[in-house]
């Protein structure tokens, strides 16, 4: 092997651990695939799981020196001989070398971006070109190495000895369903953020671990302290590993807590009982009116916003690319029109963070700010920030003026009219932004440069609530417009 290609692989495994550990966590379900080795033969992951089996991957590539240490270390080898077709018969193992860019000359020892001969000694088979399968697997690094169970559950077990990995295989958690009577819970799919005195919907994923058809169970909800939340009686039908998402009902938590629902009903094994979560209230209140306000960094495409209800659903926000300016400021009013409770969110792309400045605040009915709910000016490394705020106060009449701005608008509102004027300009305005009340920018005019009065060509609008914005060198001021 070219010390080059060494020097390189070295650098590209660096780098790789660097990214995180971002691949799909223990208790996911594992996406099918279906892969055809190095001989020819079609290896489906479900077919060899609905089997009795379970299944080591092994996600490889030719030029990580980790991989190949292990490769060699002969335990996959081992495990295959005393647990695969030939031994026992409860184990299935997967190579999938995950670079599309190496080679079969690679794979088999004979290219220059490879550590040796993937090949030699090995009786599992060896699939070339999986990264679409690395990909599904949301793997970041080499090698990564998942044991998927019958019950098409995964887990991370990594590079592990040979008694590690057959314990696992081995154990009641792994292996083929046994017992007549054994209720799982996957995972938590509620909420994981509330408000005071506000119902929250909880979740789970169920899952019937026996070998009898699972048609009833009880679940209860509890936080830390022991405060019964709900009880829920499910009823339905699941053969063995069929799965179902259960929502339990509403739940209200007096504070920020950890929570954690359980099977309270007869089972046959409790090791897969119980899920936990934590519920964060959100202290922080506004009115239904929100300004948003991002000054970008070096990489304005990498950022963006959004405001999501009680149930996740975004109902206001951008998307990555909005923002394309370095450097700049940026301003978006927003008007929920509803209480509730709801979750600002701050995204970046690349995971950098970068140096953003980030203001998030309500304002009043006369245009005043009343509380800033989320800020952020920092240098520091995060992929997404949130925080949470119920509206408790909808602004529902529009004033005449929208807080201390000396322009004016007219007509306000609008009626038939396509046109608005505003009065009240200097001249050095750099920008006039027409912007709905979700926050999507309408229209632009870029340095109008008139004092005094401007005849505005705003084209037909539908009916609602609008912000006006104007900017200049000493700061924004904005009024609302109201189409009738």
């Amino acid at each position: 092997m070219k010390l080059n290609s060494i020097l390189l692989a070295i650098a590209f495994v660096f780098s790789a651990v660097q990214i995180g550990f971002a691949q799909l966590p223990d208790g996911s379900v594992a996406p099918d695939f279906t892969i055809t080795d190095i001989e020819g033969e079609d290896h489906n992951l479900y077919s060899y799981l609905d089997s009795g089996y379970s299944v080591i991957i092994d996600f490889s590539a030719t030029w990580c020196g980790p991989c190949w240490n292990y490769h060699t270390s002969g335990v996959f080898e081992e495990l295959y001989a005393a647990h695969g077709p030939d031994g026992s018969n409860e184990l299935r193992i997967l190579f999938i070398e995950s670079d599309n860019n190496t080679t079969d000359d690679d794979l088999h020892g004979t290219g220059t971006n490879t550590w040796g001969d993937w090949t030699e000694g090995v009786d599992y088979p060896i699939a070339d070109n999986g990264g679409s399968v690395f990909n599904a697997y949301e793997c970041a690094f080499y090698p990564t190495i998942m044991t998927v169970c019958p019950n098409r559950l995964l887990k991370q077990t990594g590079q592990a000895s040979f008694d590690s990995h057959a314990a696992y295989v081995q154990s009641i958690e792994c292996a083929p369903a046994s017992l007549p009577l054994d209720v799982g819970l996957v995972d938590y799919i509620g909420s994981v953020r509330s408000c005071p005195n506000t119902p929250t919907e909880l979740g789970v994923t169920l899952i019937n671990n026996g070998t009898e058809p699972l048609t009833s169970c009880t679940l209860e909800a509890t936080t830390l302290f022991g405060t019964e939340l709900l009880t829920y009686e499910w009823t339905g039908y699941l053969d063995t590993y069929e799965m179902e998402n259960v929502n339990l009902g509403d739940a209200i938590f007096p504070t920020t807590s950890m929570f954690s629902i359980e099977v309270t009903s007869e089972d046959g094994y409790d090791g897969n009982n119980s899920v936990t979560a934590t519920m964060n209230l959100s202290q922080e209140t506004a009115t239904s009116l929100l300004r948003v306000q991002i000054t970008t960094d070096n990489m304005p495409g990498d950022n963006r916003w959004s405001i999501s209800d009680l149930s996740g659903e975004e109902v206001a926000g951008t998307a990555f690319g909005d923002m394309s300016e370095s450097n700049t400021d940026y301003n978006w009013w927003v008007n929920l029109e509803a209480l509730g409770c709801f979750t600002f969110n701050l995204f970046d792309l690349t995971g950098n963070g970068g140096d953003l400045s980030c203001s998030f605040s309500t304002y009043n009915e006369g245009g005043f700010q009343t509380n800033n709910i989320f800020s952020l000016n920092n240098n520091g490394n995060w992929d997404q920030l949130n925080k949470g705020f119920s509206v408790n106060e909808v602004n529902m009449s529009i004033g005449e003026s929208f807080g201390i701005a000396p322009i004016a608008i007219f007509p306000n509102p609008l009626n038939q009219e396509n046109e608005v004027q505003i009065s009240g300009l200097t001249g050095q305005e750099t920008r006039i932004e027409l912007h709905s009340s979700t926050g999507a920018l309408i229209r632009t005019w870029i340095q109008p440069s008139q004092s005094g009065t401007l005849n505005l060509p705003i084209g037909k609008l539908e009916s609602g609530l609008y912000i006006i914005s104007v900017h200049d060198s000493n700061g924004i001021q904005s009024q609302r417009l109201i189409k009738s």
